[in-house]
């Protein structure tokens, strides 16, 4: 499963890729959000309720909620900040798991059952401080698999946001003339 820089690195992703010229605090909440289900860890229930699609249905009701009591584009927020933390669960689905119960919770509330791609596409990152070739050597090793995926996608990302808003000011420099 990705790290919190993977996770965060696909959280921007998002945010520009769903909205073109997306402003550096939405990127910045969406990198925040996207990395926020694994603060189940510090309550011994990794892989659990926080990740699952009802809890994608309440960031981003939080997050609509948030944008209305500021005045915010309800929709913008609320859909970026969602798919952010979604992106979070599609990444942990599609990463290894060798830890049991393997896999995420994915239609909690509904159920409770985990759930666990078998892609492998991603190693795991080890929180076992104690086996120093684990954790030094093995999550460097999936930082750097992460970093050589994401980092492209990212700056692609971004690119392509960037590009997308540019269009739309010139577009509305030309229609206003």
């Amino acid at each position: 499963m990705p790290s919190p820089i993977g996770h965060g690195l696909i959280g921007m992703s998002t945010a520009w890729t769903l909205i073109a010229g997306a402003e550096r605090r939405l990127v910045l909440a969406c990198a925040i959000v996207a990395m926020l289900p694994d603060i189940d860890v510090l309550f011994g229930a990794h892989r659990g309720a926080t990740h699952s699609l009802g809890a994608v249905l309440l960031v981003t009701a939080g997050a609509a909620t948030f944008a209305a009591q500021r005045g915010l584009p309800i929709a913008r927020i609320g859909i970026a900040c969602g798919a952010a933390y979604a992106s979070h669960l599609l990444l942990d689905w599609l990463g290894r798991d060798s830890s049991a119960p393997s896999g995420i919770q994915a239609f909690w509330p509904i159920s409770s059952r985990y759930y666990v791609s078998g892609a492998d596409l991603f190693w795991e990152i080890s929180r076992r401080y104690w086996r120093p070739d684990e954790f030094v050597f093995g999550n460097l090793k999936s930082l750097g698999w992460e970093l050589l995926l994401f980092v492209p996608l990212t700056a692609l990302a971004w690119w392509w946001g960037t590009q997308r808003s540019n269009r739309n000011t010139e577009y509305r420099i030309q229609n206003t003339e």
